[in-house]
């Protein structure tokens, strides 16, 4: 039983509660436990078949909580879930994704108004039945459209994060097989992409029967949906549906890169290959009915004249024309991030102290973070007015001089007003090492207004950096309607940083804008956004995130050594 499978049973029992209109406190202990999870190093089930009480030592896991954990490890579910499912309707719940509609009106749309799915729900907004509902009117009516609209283009679409976890998990499990020889994940979780449909796997085996029979009877597999002699297609437990292939050693290297995509990258492959009187295929690179290629992916790359392009980049952008120059990049890795330079503390929303979250960091290997607890207007995470942030500022400085080997800034991430003003003052924001202007509120304000308000941040002396530019969440909320070429330009002439945010959630800015920001010379920086010290873990996502726009270690400002990024902060603006 993964981590992430008990995490995700505990968020779902807590969207259902919330539904039902349970005690918020419940909920949040749900929540946080769920996070406390799925953050978690060790194995949750190493814990309960080692000694269930020291489950009781994570950090808000209580009694209740660990005999129910205990229950989900041994029989892979919880009755409590379980009869919660049956009274409500998955798409009832779905309905918390859609922005401004909260637990009480889903609450409200399912039991009085017996709206039991997505098209009942566009059905009676289509209808102005939503608008005539006390607490609801017409503009709610239409928030729900627009988020019904989003919805449907998110289709059944998982975060990468969640996708890769049970894809791992699996190919780990089956490499364990003397059968298996070769193992590898492919399509859009292979090239990174911030969410996924399906996953693919691929595997030479000497006996594919046994592969099939290991991946049917695997933990997080809920039915087989289909089999052949070389093909398996699986549903898990979370819903996400899993293809396993297996091929021919001889071949393996072209499927993997037929089945890796993007459909427009191997567009361009079989066309170079017709060029040169060969056919490629998932079957390898032939000249009439010789195998010329296809091993590996490197052999068939080497056959069209190519060096190996690495997954993230493969969309039909600018691979073949750089590697045809021979000046593909040398793409940036995890191992190269010097810093992290967006975080939270227990003085707002955060669960760690200043001096635990610069230990966590330290132990990365990191030179330097920076503190960047939220402002006053985010007032749902007890935000810090200018008082408060000021007496904050001064328990960093005492943290410093708890901890070396690490520089702990004096940050603060500060929302960019609803009006186009800053969150608190510039004589205030001129006393902080490092300043994170964001948007949290108003984000469905024409593109006008809402672009007016990042453009008087990025003109701020005071700003460093823009934090998660368009404010979305993947599969959720959309993001605002920005001039990107606007903000980006403006972004290099004043010198303003910008953030790659490597929440999964997040992943804000998309790898479409953080290439166009490489162009233009503009620093990006990858934090995580953490509110937790397993937080710092989701770094990789916004590498990942880098790779996919093309990022070197050049093009990322928290690569650079302290010494280095000293400089950097004395003239970026």
């Amino acid at each position: 039983m993964q981590n992430s499978e008990i995490a995700r049973q505990f968020e779902e029992l807590a969207d259902l509660l919330e539904i039902q209109g349970a005690n918020p406190f419940r909920l949040r202990a749900y929540r946080n436990a769920a996070r406390t999870i799925s953050g978690l190093p060790d194995s949750i089930q190493d814990i309960v078949e080692s000694d269930p009480s020291e489950l009781q030592e994570l950090p808000g896991i209580g009694k209740d909580l660990a005999e129910k954990i205990v229950t989900i490890v041994e029989t892979s579910t919880l009755p409590q879930l379980e009869e919660l499912k049956e009274q409500i309707p998955a798409d009832v719940v779905r309905m918390l994704d859609i922005p401004g509609i909260g637990p009480k009106k889903v609450a409200f749309l399912f039991s009085e108004l017996s709206i039991h799915s997505l098209e009942d729900l566009k059905a009676a907004a289509e209808n102005g039945v939503i608008a005539e509902q006390k607490g609801f009117g017409k503009k709610t009516e239409q928030i729900i459209l627009e988020g019904l609209e989003h919805l449907s283009q998110a289709g059944n679409r998982v975060r990468l994060a969640e996708a890769k976890a049970q894809s791992d998990a699996i190919i780990h499990d089956l490499s364990k097989l003397d059968s298996v020889q070769q193992i590898s994940e492919a399509g859009s979780c292979r090239r990174r992409k911030e969410s996924v449909g399906d996953l693919d796997v691929l595997v030479t085996s000497s006996q594919p029967a046994e592969v099939m029979d290991a991946l049917a009877d695997h933990e997080l597999v809920n039915k087989v949906l289909a089999r052949g002699d070389t093909k398996q297609r699986v549903r898990l437990n979370s819903g996400l549906e899993l293809d396993l292939r297996v091929v021919p050693e001889e071949s393996y290297g072209a499927a993997l890169l037929y089945f890796t995509g993007s459909k427009e990258h191997n567009i361009v492959l079989r066309r170079r290959s017709q060029d040169r009187g060969l056919k490629l295929n998932e079957y390898g690179l032939f000249r009439e009915d010789e195998l010329v290629s296809g091993k590996t992916e490197e052999e068939v790359y080497k056959a069209l004249d190519l060096p190996w392009i690495p997954p993230e980049i493969r969309e039909d952008r600018m691979e073949f024309a750089a590697a045809e120059k021979n000046e593909l990049p040398e793409l940036i890795e995890l191992k190269d991030i010097r810093g992290d330079l967006h975080m939270h503390t227990t003085a707002t929303d955060g669960t760690a102290s200043i001096l635990e979250m610069a230990e966590g960091a330290k132990a990365k290997g990191y030179q330097y973070i920076a503190i960047t607890d939220h402002s006053k207007r985010v007032t749902m995470a007890n935000g810090l007015d200018a008082k408060r942030l000021r007496a904050h500022w001064k328990a960093i400085e005492k943290a410093q001089d708890k901890v070396s080997g690490i520089q702990i800034l004096k940050g603060i991430e500060c929302d960019i007003l609803e009006d186009g003003s800053m969150d608190l003052p510039d004589e205030v924001l001129s006393e902080a090492d490092w300043v994170i202007a964001v948007l949290h509120y108003g984000l469905k304000q024409p593109q006008k207004q809402i672009n007016q308000r990042l453009l008087n941040a990025i003109q701020n002396p005071n700003v460093s950096i823009i934090g998660h530019l368009s404010g979305r969440l993947i599969g959720k909320r959309p993001g605002a309607d920005l001039n990107y070429g606007e903000i980006l330009k403006a972004a290099a002439d004043y010198g303003t940083m910008l953030e790659i945010n490597a929440h999964p959630m997040r992943l804000d800015i998309d790898d479409i804008h953080a290439a166009r920001a490489k162009e233009l010379g503009i620093p990006i920086v990858i934090n995580t956004d953490a509110h937790s010290v397993a937080g710092l873990d989701v770094m990789q996502y916004g590498i990942y995130q880098a790779r996919r726009a093309g990022l070197t270690k050049k093009n990322v400002a928290n690569t650079k050594t302290w010494k280095q990024f000293q400089k950097l902060l004395k003239t970026s603006k």
